[in-house]
């Protein structure tokens, strides 16, 4: 604890004399110590707001009731552009072709084709791919859930 005593110079009226007491004169507990903890505290507080992504989204994003969600953006960024659950082969063409990432929530094994369609690239239950690779990046050509076991996996997330 820190402890200021105040001593403040009083000039005497009528006689121009000074005084450095006052009668009752009292120390101050210094404020220091509080107006630091505020100071680092808001500090704290700016440099975890400025760290946020704003163009992500939480992974949360994606349903958790067993599905695989496509996104547009790097980081799971907006709304999912694809969900699916079931076992199958889907082909693509327009906006979904342009994923970007995915997060696999379903209970299967997922296989991603890119532009190159003999090249896989896999992605096992409960993982997700933040920026997909090249090749795949924005480059969707098909999304098989559940694949068979001969299945080509070049990669493997």
């Amino acid at each position: 604890m820190c402890v200021v005593r105040v001593i403040v110079s009083v000039v005497a009226p009528h006689t121009g004399a000074t005084s450095n007491t006052i009668k009752g004169a009292s120390t101050v507990k210094s404020m220091r110590p509080l107006s630091t903890m505020v100071g680092l505290a808001a500090a704290t507080a700016a440099v975890i707001a400025g760290t946020a992504t704003p163009s992500s989204a939480a992974v949360s994003d994606c349903p958790d009731f067993g599905v695989f969600c496509a996104f547009k953006h790097v980081n799971y960024g907006g709304t999912p552009v694809w969900t699916e659950s079931r076992p199958g082969f889907y082909s693509f063409s327009g906006s979904v072709r342009a994923t970007t990432s995915v997060v696999n929530r379903s209970a299967y094994k997922v296989r991603i084709i890119g532009d190159n369609e003999n090249l896989g690239l896999c992605v096992v239950s409960g993982h997700a791919v933040r920026d997909l690779p090249d090749g795949f990046d924005d480059r969707l050509s098909a999304i098989e859930i559940n694949p068979s076991a001969d299945s080509r996996c070049d990669y493997t997330y």
